[in-house]
């Protein structure tokens, strides 16, 4: 029991609480039980003291002369009060033989001397005797009192008893707590925290049986086993920061030229620039890069990070290949392979697991920035050849034929001249050439403008309002602008296509619909954009074919080529509407793939 209560801090603790709970707990229940016991003796001795006072009331009223009944009615109360149940109640509870002794005297005294003599009418003989009955009377009331303190000194005995008890008790947990707690705790948290300040050296000196001498020696273990561990680690840590400061200048340079070749197409001078600085972030690291223009090309470009560019054969990998301690790793994208890049430590180490990782990020950047290039260049060439083929078109549908009607008209005005006609119909005719060669060269001038066309910095709202205010300067009409803000970037070919179909509508206007006002507005509906163009001029004939007209086919090929689709009207109560909506590239426009 003993081995056990010094080997558990809270069995202590326990024990203390419970000798105290049951010292009060004792205390409580005795001065409980002799207040019970001593409830009736106030009332007994209060009982004493009017029989007293009724005994000397009998004898002032008898040397009065009272009447029999009055002093039957007091001689009556004294006797109920002399046989009352509070003073019987303190006899029957208490061991006092005087008490007892006394209480019998006194009713022998009423019964045998006072009573006969007041029933006699004796006054004499009652005076005499009220003095020695009060005088046992004042005797059973100190018996009574002496009772009572009696019960009331066993009740100071217990709570003293029970106090004292306590204090030692709770001395002795106190000195417990301090020495056993307190103390070691503190110990305890001085040394944690030395130990969190780097001090790997602190130690615990308490030493005891219980929980906290058992935490004391598990954290000098753990504080001995960590100490010995982070001496083991110091130089691990330091080889570990060398590598991880040569992996980050790599990783930075990785993302760095990452962002370089987004912004710009990928050359040799920039990749062996590129080369060049990952070999200084990893010393003792060469690379070569062979490049390879197509699949089964005859001919290499070698990089080395150097102004020493080789162009081999590709009969001569055998021979790169033979090198031992030389890795390859294919520069390939989406499919697209590209060449190898060769990668050995000149200084005969195998390369760490991080380091191939880098290498192998370095070789997906470079395929990737090749195939960036390659498909920059495809969407270059085949952006370039739609633009060709719409120019072409506008250069048919428009200069093409205003040349070939002149071409008819020299040859009408030589058949003329061959027939000797008058002048009056040669001048005919040279007015028609006239008219024509006007013709062709406003048409020129529009071509012109328009191959001219650009998207300036200030972007396509801008664009859209320029052309608004200068189509309103050419024309009798006045151009009304509404442009939605959205809340993406259309891609240049998007605006150079919508300024386009605009200018082609807007010039419709000013040549043929005379009208004195237009309505230009570029809207977002969901994932659409709607360009509609609308003027209040004479409009369209219901017979007329809308697509005869060579400036409509190519507003419609424009149209096609955003993937949308070109609508016109007739607008109440006259004017066009010519009204285009497609989906911006940007939504993800591009479902069926780019066509070829």
């Amino acid at each position: 029991m003993i081995a056990w209560l010094r080997s558990s801090l809270p069995a202590r603790a326990g024990l203390a609480v419970i000798l105290i709970s049951v010292l009060a707990l004792a205390s409580s229940l005795s001065a409980g039980l002799i207040a019970w016991f001593s409830q009736g003796d106030a009332a007994a001795i209060n009982t004493a003291g009017s029989v007293r006072m009724e005994t000397y009331h009998l004898s002032w009223k008898l040397a009065a002369g009272a009447g029999a009944d009055e002093l039957e009615r007091i001689s009556q109360s004294l006797q109920q009060r002399l046989n009352s149940p509070a003073l019987k109640t303190v006899l029957e509870d208490g061991n006092d033989l005087d008490l007892q002794l006394s209480y019998r005297q006194l009713q022998d005294d009423w019964q045998q001397i006072l009573q006969p003599a007041l029933q006699r009418g004796d006054a004499r003989l009652f005076q005499a005797s009220t003095q020695s009955f009060v005088e046992r009377l004042n005797q059973f009331v100190s018996l009574l009192q002496h009772e009572n303190e009696h019960k009331q000194g066993w009740q100071q005995l217990i709570q003293g008893a029970a106090l004292f008890t306590t204090m030692i008790v709770l001395l002795f947990g106190l000195y417990e707590l301090q020495s056993n707690v307190i103390s070691p705790l503190k110990e305890l948290v001085d040394a944690t925290q030395r130990f969190r300040c780097g001090d790997f050296r602190a130690r615990v000196n308490h030493q005891s049986e219980d929980e906290l001498g058992q935490l004391a020696t598990s954290f000098n273990a753990m504080a001995e086993t960590i100490e010995q561990s982070h001496r083991t680690l110091e130089t691990q840590v330091r080889q570990k920061t060398l590598h991880l400061q040569q992996a980050n200048a790599a990783l930075e340079l990785l993302y760095q030229s990452s962002r370089n070749l987004a912004t710009r197409q990928a050359n040799a001078e920039g990749l062996d620039e590129l080369i060049r600085r990952f070999q200084e972030r990893l010393p003792g690291l060469r690379l070569s890069l062979c490049l390879q223009g197509q699949a089964q090309a005859k001919q290499l470009l070698a990089l080395h990070g150097s102004d020493n560019r080789q162009i081999c054969a590709s009969s001569d990998c055998a021979s790169c290949r033979q090198r031992s301690d030389s890795l390859a790793f294919d520069i390939s994208h989406q499919g697209g392979a590209f060449g190898e890049l060769k990668a050995h430590f000149h200084n005969g180490l195998e390369p760490q697991p991080w380091e191939i990782e880098l290498i192998q990020a370095l070789a997906n950047l470079i395929g990737t920035s090749l195939q960036l290039k390659r498909q920059r260049e495809q969407d270059h060439r085949l952006v370039l050849l739609e633009e060709r083929a719409i120019i072409a078109r506008e250069l048919h549908d428009s200069l093409a034929q205003a040349l070939s009607y002149m071409k008819l008209q020299v040859s009408r005005m030589q058949t003329l001249m061959r027939r000797g006609e008058p002048v009056a119909t040669l001048e005919n005719v040279t007015s028609e050439l006239r008219e024509g060669l006007n013709t062709a060269y406003r048409q020129l001038r529009e071509l012109l403008t328009t191959f001219r066309l650009r998207i300036q910095d200030a972007g396509l709202v801008q664009e859209l309002k320029d052309t608004a205010g200068e189509f309103s300067r050419r024309g009798e009409f006045q151009v009304h602008l509404h442009i939605d803000s959205l809340a993406f970037e259309l891609s240049a070919s998007e605006q150079i296509h919508i300024l386009q179909i605009t200018r082609e509508a807007l010039s419709n206007c000013l040549r043929h619909a005379h009208a004195q006002n237009a309505w230009l507005q570029l809207r977002q509906h969901g994932e659409r954009l709607c360009l509609s163009i609308e003027d209040d001029g004479r409009g369209f004939s219901g017979s007329h074919d809308l697509r005869e007209h060579h400036g409509l086919n190519i507003m419609d090929e424009r149209a096609r080529s955003l993937r949308g689709q070109l609508q016109i009207f007739s607008r109440e109560p006259q004017g066009t509407l010519v009204k285009m909506e497609f989906r911006p590239e940007f939504l993800g426009r591009l479902t069926e793939g780019k066509p070829s």
